[in-house]
């Protein structure tokens, strides 16, 4: 009969047989461990299973075990039951409360989400635990890399041509056509005069954190900002209008043909918007070297202008409460000044601000006094 021998041990798997090999509270692990130790110090078989009292058929198994499926195809924990439940929370009793955490909620109690005190006591109910604190099943999930996270909305396309216009732009972002310049155009707004919600950052206590008023009604109009962005060179930039028809977006396509050289095709990517789609705005575009790519329906995903937006609002707008427009316009161009390279990041010295606020208290005092 040809000699079974275990295959070469990892340090990592050595260092683990010899952990396994001191449990007492787990005699099938430690004999388990023993028979691949002594194999690897090369013990025949027969001699294993006498030192082990297992069988030479047992002492084989477990070794083509072991080569076949490693350190996991000889672990062995049992499920130690109370009254009330497992007091042990050992692989497959965390691998069962793994599997509840991942189940809907819905189907399991009824409500949208679970919490972890209504985890607990499903687990409970269901006797795949006894008792367990909340700290616990936190630490159990965590180490599961089981996490709470935002749930996401998503928008299938229902455009019959999306594959072709999907593909059209892709090869269009792969590789910049010959004397042409590629922008992404869309519009951002509508931007009310509203106080907006954002981050700061501030020390303990309530009175640190800014502030910001309340609004019922908001009379100031509002502005649409037409946007593009250049994927030669990076930058953003556009106009501010009051409306958004086809008037206002052939002015700003004219505003941006009049940035670049005629000899140049730009070539812009778009969403499928009725103004976008006029016959003079298509007109003009034929005559003035011009080629439009239309984004599918639902799919503005594909326009790379809109991750732009994001760091645009979060760095203009949040945190603010613009008063006009021509301040909230202010703002937004400030911002991109910055973003372009136009400008540094400091508007105003550290130290003059300081100075400025030592001013203001000592006039404050002095008109207390």
């Amino acid at each position: 009969m040809v000699q079974v021998r275990v295959r070469r041990v990892t340090p990592y798997e050595r260092r683990r047989l010899h952990q396994l090999k001191r449990q007492r509270s787990n005699h099938v692990n430690s004999s388990h461990a023993r028979v691949i130790l002594l194999s690897c110090g090369r013990v025949r078989n027969r001699e294993i299973a006498r030192l082990v009292g297992y069988s030479v058929r047992w002492v084989r198994e477990i070794i083509h075990r072991f080569n076949r499926g490693g350190l996991k195809a000889i672990e062995w924990y049992p499920v130690f039951h109370s009254p009330g439940g497992p007091r042990r929370f050992f692989a497959d009793v965390v691998e069962q409360i793994a599997e509840v955490a991942l189940s809907s909620p819905k189907a399991l109690i009824g409500m949208t989400q679970w919490s972890l005190s209504k985890l607990r006591e499903y687990l409970v109910s269901q006797k795949i635990i006894g008792r367990i604190s909340l700290e616990w099943l936190r630490t159990l999930l965590k180490r599961c890399e089981i996490n709470w996270r935002h749930t996401k909305t998503w928008k299938e396309s229902t455009d019959p041509e999306f594959w072709p216009k999907y593909r059209r732009i892709r090869r269009l972002y792969a590789r910049r056509p010959a004397n042409g310049r590629r922008i992404c155009v869309d519009e951002f707004g509508p931007l009310n005069l509203q106080p907006r919600h954002g981050q700061c950052l501030s020390k303990k206590g309530k009175k640190s954190v800014e502030r910001l008023r309340a609004t019922y009604s908001r009379k100031g109009g509002v502005r649409h900002f037409l946007a593009a962005y250049d994927l030669e060179t990076g930058k953003l930039f556009g106009q501010f209008h009051a409306r958004k028809r086809w008037t206002e977006f052939l002015t700003f396509l004219k505003w941006i043909r009049g940035r670049y050289s005629k000899k140049e095709t730009l070539h812009v990517v778009m969403d499928n918007y009725g103004p976008h789609l006029k016959a003079e705005v298509q007109s003009w575009a034929k005559q003035n070297n011009v080629k439009f790519y239309l984004t599918p329906t639902n799919a503005s995903w594909l326009n790379r202008i809109e991750c732009q937006f994001t760091a645009l609002k979060k760095f203009a707008l949040e945190n603010s409460d613009h008063r006009t427009h021509e301040e909230q316009q202010a703002a937004i161009e400030s911002y991109l000044a910055w973003r372009n390279g136009q400008r540094s990041i400091a508007i105003e010295p550290w130290r003059s601000q300081i100075r400025q606020a030592c001013a203001s208290r000592q006039r404050s005092d002095a008109t207390a006094l």
